[in-house]
């Protein structure tokens, strides 16, 4: 009778990724079969709860006794390109991940799956065919795959950090007093047109997406109230002054008899002209109060948080018009609360 195999922790952790992500059923099944005999289960029930012939399954327990972890790779056979890392190895190359790859002679700011590649041959002379096994490895260092946030290059955090302070001390008394409300706004644009996704599709088959190629697009003001935490939308034609004024109209109608503190971002139109003649006594704005986020760092508005979730949140619902479109984003706003701090 064989006995069951017996795997190391280094081995077990390698065994659960390829049985999750390997690129073939054949490694995944061959995978699952190891970690199974590992529990206790004999080659004859495995080959039952995997639909393989009993024979085939005994023989990869007998194979993996022999070659480890590289017998499930069968083109890898024999081969040190599964060779698989030590414990005090991983801990080592967390610790490099953890800097950036620039600091081991690698000029660059991010690492990537060649750079990791190159440096893991060049310290422990391991290679591996699937980038997969790298994939792991990243996984194994807290790593995600995910778009940065654009960053730009004139931003000053010190002076962004110093000016939020100074919103914060200066909105302190307006959200405590019940005479004023406080706004933070900002603009969007929304486009009517077809987004392409990756998808499984069958292979030797050209499959087809009719799409819309128009081009319409609508523009919004979006005006968060610190204290409620509802959002005020307003439709905009265009992004201009003259339309800015219309929608601050409406919305001092929201609050008659108050004081309304407008705290918005640095766009030329929010210090136009006529902005600050409706800012005069006597004018449209005599009740507001205006201040203007720092520069160049718009991912401390508040409201920028707003318009990511409800576009994601709008990309993924069907809409056969472009007036449906921008119905859901006006539902995905009004019917939602958004407790984003300044």
């Amino acid at each position: 009778m064989l006995q069951p195999v017996q795997i190391t922790s280094e081995e077990k952790e390698l065994l659960i990724s390829w049985y999750r992500y390997g690129t073939s059923t054949l490694i995944r099944h061959r995978a699952h079969t190891v970690l199974l005999n590992s529990r206790g289960l004999s080659a004859h029930k495995i080959s039952q709860l995997l639909f393989r012939d009993y024979k085939t399954t005994r023989n990869w327990l007998v194979l993996f006794k022999q070659l480890r972890i590289s017998s499930i790779f069968d083109r890898y056979r024999g081969n040190s390109n599964a060779s698989k890392l030590t414990s005090s190895q991983k801990k080592e190359i967390k610790k490099v991940l953890e800097s950036p790859p620039s600091d081991y002679g690698i000029p660059k700011e991010f690492w990537q799956v060649k750079d990791l590649k190159k440096w893991l041959k060049a310290r422990f002379g391991v290679v591996y065919k699937s980038d997969r096994s790298y994939h792991f490895l990243f996984e194994l260092s807290r790593f995600s795959w995910k778009l940065p946030d654009r960053f730009d290059v004139r931003r000053d955090d010190e002076q962004v950090e110093k000016r939020l302070q100074e919103i914060r001390k200066e909105i302190k008394p307006y959200l405590d007093s019940p005479d004023w409300v406080v706004l933070v706004a900002d603009e969007t644009r929304m486009m009517w047109e077809t987004e392409a996704r990756r998808t499984w599709l069958k292979t030797n088959e050209k499959t087809i997406i009719k799409v819309n190629r128009s081009r319409d697009y609508q523009s919004f003001l979006g005006s968060l109230n610190l204290k409620t935490h509802k959002c005020h939308l307003h439709s905009l034609p265009w992004q201009n002054q003259v339309e800015v004024l219309k929608a601050l109209s409406k919305i001092k109608k929201y609050y008659p008899n108050k004081k309304i503190c407008y705290i918005w971002d640095n766009a030329a139109w929010h210090k136009s002209k006529k902005i600050r003649e409706a800012l005069k006594k006597g004018n449209l704005l005599e009740n507001f109060h205006l201040i203007n986020t720092p520069p160049y760092a718009p991912d401390t508005n508040p409201v920028e948080h707003i318009w990511k979730y409800v576009k994601d949140k709008v990309a993924y619902q069907p809409a056969t018009t472009f007036k449906q479109k921008v119905n859901n984003f006006k539902l995905a706003v009004i019917h939602r609360k958004f407790k984003y701090p300044i």
